[in-house]
This record gives structure tokens, C-alpha cells and sequence, in this order.
């Protein structure tokens, strides 16, 4: 190999190690940017064969060059932050984002993210800072996620309000009490029946009834009979017939066990003044029966030797409420908390993962494009294959380690300068050959 060789050889050093430091110098640039993934300058060697006398001499290398930048997708931190838009992937996947500027039918239409930095447009869209929108699953009007996605959008309209159709108590009628001779009389509620509760429904209006619950023993025997009475204001009810109005009312049955064995509705019909909708039938259930698959009376109303008293009751009406919070799952799912108590499904943000995530290609602004490398974009919820959970109010940090990279320096540094000492050493061997002639 000839001097001068040695010199382009030389010179391979410096630019491939120049190349590298600015690798260095950009994670070290980019070591607080939230999301980034820094790179990796792989080199490799140049060789050149040189043939003498029929056979391959040893082959003599010509230098160093950058074999790829290597993008490195570990895990970076997670650090809290008080915007509950920001959000974090802990484990698998990229958020997706639309690109604005690109065509929809160009593979640069979605970018793809680990910083999770976004924010809720005007449009109620959520989207980062450049105004790509992200990508999610509308929510269906039952609550439940829909598998088509587009860009995601918070429904921030008022919960209109639903009537009580079903109700559900679940209680204990104390097996000791008395049986109370002749009907039920709604002027004396108290003496005529032996344990009253109450509970509150919910008109076409959204607004709220207390209807009261008195329990009559009706009889005895080995298996007992308990009637029961759903009473109203007669404020509320229209042509009322008296200061307690009778909604509805039906009969319990147990067996010597104390087990609920039938249960029967007589009468309901609910007629709230107001200009509420009248004739609202309201289904009252007491639980399960001990002829039901599961015969375990866990969560059914009893007839035992223990004082009466409701162990659990619930409805399915509500008033009308507006949004006040938003609660965003590890699963990506975002919950809508309203001022009525109702907690609802407003959709859920989609992760991305690839074959390949080396071979994503690279956009700028923390982004990452697909390519034939890389392969398609595999979309889904947060933990569902292998794909991460999702934090809010949280942003994931760079992977930057600042102590490797000034190490990294270092050696870069160190590989220069001795790759600028075998160039002059180079010329000066150069200068001694132009001296043999003197």
C-alpha cells in the first residue's frame, strides 16, 4: 500500500469520527426533549484485496466509514406533570398522529411518537402542539369502544337525563315479626305495616322522588307471605289520592330456610305532575330466588331472625349532568366523570407497534414515519398484545445517559486526534522518502 493511501486512510478516520461526534453531540442536544430516542453511529471497516503471483495476498484495510445511525428505542423515564393530556407509554408502542401536511394517501399521512406532550384543540380533537392530530376509538352511545379508528375527539355534551325503569333492593325482613291483620292503609303507613325504607327514582325530567317502601307481613306459615307498597308525595303526583300515593305494590315469598322462592309485581304506574312523562312503570326486583342457578342467596332479600333493614339498593335513572373531569386509564381509555355522579366511556387513544422498529425512518419534532423496513403499523388498545400501558399526567423522558455520552466523547475525541497523528506521521515518512535523493 502506498504512503499517499495511508494519508486517504487517515482521512477516512477523521470523517467517519467527525460523523460520530455529531451523533454525540445530537443526543446531548436532545437529552431533555420528552420521547427522544437517541442514536447509535455503528462503524465498519473498508478493505481492499490486492492479487500477486495467482493467489489473494492478505487484504490491506483503507479505512473506517458509518455503517448506519442506529435509532436505540429503550424505555426512558416517567416523570409526573399536572396536564392530564400528558401522556406516557410504559412498555411497547408509539402513539399515532395524523400528519396535516402530508396527502392521506401517502405513507407519510400518520407520524408516529413516543411524546406524549398534547393538548385539546378548539374542535374538542386531541393533538400536539403542530396541530397532528392524535388517533383513537369513538366511544358508541352504550359506553362501549368501537374498533374504527380516526382522529380522536372528546364529546364534551351534557348527559340528558333517564327515567328509573329498574330498580333493585336487596334486604333482610326480620322473621320474627308479627303478622299485621287487615290491608295496608296509606294514611297510617307505620301501624299497618311492619318496616318501612326509602328510596329515590328519577322522573322523564331527571328529577328526583323519594318513594317510600313499607313491608307488611302477611302471613306465617311455613312459607311466608310479605306484601309490599311503593308510595309517593302526593305533591308530586298528579290527582293524587292523598298525602301518600300508591305507585305500585306486589308480594315476597320464603320458604323455612328464609330463602326467597317467588316475588311478584302487582301494580306499576307513576304519575309525576311537572309535565313529567306519565304512566312510568317502574320494575322493582328484590334480588335473586332461591330457585335460580345460583341458589346462593348472596345479594337477595331474606326473610331471617335479624332486624329489617336494606342491604343494598340501586336504580338506573340519573338527571341531567355535564362533564367536570376526565380520567384517562392505563389501557388508554377515557372515562368522562359528570356532575351527576356518572362515570362514562368518551373513547380510548391507540398505540401502534412494528416488526421492526429499528427500520422506522426518522421525521424530526421526536417523529417517526413508516417504511418498508420497518413494516406496517400493527394498531390497537394500550395492553393488548405487546403493547404498553398508558399514563397521564406524565411524560416519558429522553433515554439520553449524559455520563455514557461524554464517555462516548471521549473516545470520539480520542480517535480523532489519533487518526490526525497518523496523517502527519504519514507526511513526515513522505518527506523522508523526498529526502532520498539528496
Amino acid at each position: 500500500m502506498g504512503l499517499t493511501q495511508t494519508l486517504h486512510t487517515g482521512v477516512s478516520g477523521l470523517s467517519s469520527q467527525s460523523d460520530g461526534m455529531g451523533v454525540v453531540a445530537n443526543n446531548i442536544a436532545n437529552a431533555n426533549a420528552k420521547g427522544f430516542k437517541r442514536d447509535r453511529a455503528e462503524f465498519e471497516d473498508m478493505i481492499q484485496g490486492d492479487s500477486s503471483v495467482g493467489r489473494m495476498q492478505d487484504k490491506v484495510g483503507r479505512g473506517a466509514r458509518i455503517k448506519d445511525i442506529r435509532t436505540i428505542h429503550s424505555q426512558g423515564n416517567l416523570t409526573t406533570t399536572d396536564n392530564l393530556t400528558d401522556l406516557a407509554i410504559q412498555g411497547g408502542g408509539m402513539f399515532i398522529l395524523n400528519n396535516p401536511d402530508a396527502a392521506a394517501d401517502s405513507t407519510e399521512s400518520r407520524m408516529f411518537t413516543r411524546s406524549g406532550a398534547f393538548i385539546f384543540d378548539r374542535e374538542g380533537y386531541m393533538a400536539d402542539i403542530g396541530g397532528a392530530r392524535v388517533q383513537g376509538y369513538e366511544a358508541l352511545p352504550s359506553g362501549q369502544i368501537s374498533s374504527r379508528i380516526s382522529d380522536f375527539r372528546i364529546n364534551t355534551n351534557a348527559v340528558p337525563p333517564h327515567q328509573t325503569e329498574n330498580l333493585r333492593l336487596d334486604m333482610n325482613l326480620d322473621a320474627r315479626s308479627r303478622v299485621v291483620e287487615g290491608d295496608f292503609d296509606p294514611t297510617k303507613p307505620d301501624t299497618t305495616s311492619n318496616f318501612g325504607t326509602s328510596v329515590a327514582v328519577h322522573d322523564s325530567f331527571g328529577r328526583t322522588h323519594q318513594i317510600s317502601l313499607f313491608f307488611k307481613r302477611a302471613s306465617a306459615d311455613e312459607d311466608s307471605t310479605w306484601k309490599w307498597y311503593a308510595m309517593a308525595d302526593g305533591k308530586e303526583i298528579v290527582n293524587p289520592d292523598g298525602d301518600l300515593h300508591p305507585i305500585a305494590n306486589g308480594e315476597m315469598k320464603f320458604n323455612s330456610k328464609g330463602e326467597m322462592i317467588e316475588q311478584s309485581v302487582e301494580k306499576s304506574e307513576a304519575n309525576f305532575s311537572g309535565g313529567a312523562a306519565l304512566g312510568q312503570v317502574i320494575n322493582f326486583d328484590f334480588g335473586k330466588k332461591s330457585t335460580d342457578e345460583i341458589k346462593k342467596q348472596v345479594g337477595g332479600t331474606t326473610c331471617l331472625a335479624a332486624k329489617s333493614g336494606t342491604n343494598y339498593h340501586t336504580q338506573d335513572g340519573h338527571e341531567s349532568g355535564m362533564i367536570k373531569a376526565l380520567r384517562v386509564d392505563p389501557t388508554g381509555v377515557v372515562r368522562g366523570i359528570y356532575t351527576n355522579g356518572m362515570n362514562r366511556n368518551l373513547g380510548a387513544v391507540a398505540l401502534a407497534t412494528f416488526e421492526n422498529v429499528d427500520g422506522l425512518r426518522k421525521g424530526g419534532r421526536n417523529m417517526f414515519y413508516q417504511s418498508q423496513d420497518s413494516g406496517p403499523a400493527k394498531v390497537g388498545m394500550a395492553q393488548t398484545s405487546n403493547r404498553g400501558s398508558i399514563w397521564s399526567s406524565t411524560l416519558e423522558e429522553s433515554n439520553v445517559d449524559i455520563a455514557q455520552e461524554f464517555v462516548n466523547m471521549i473516545l470520539t475525541q480520542r480517535a480523532f486526534q489519533a487518526n490526525s497523528r497518523s496523517i502527519t506521521t504519514t507526511d513526515t515518512m513522505i518527506e523522508e522518502v523526498l529526502n532520498l535523493k539528496r
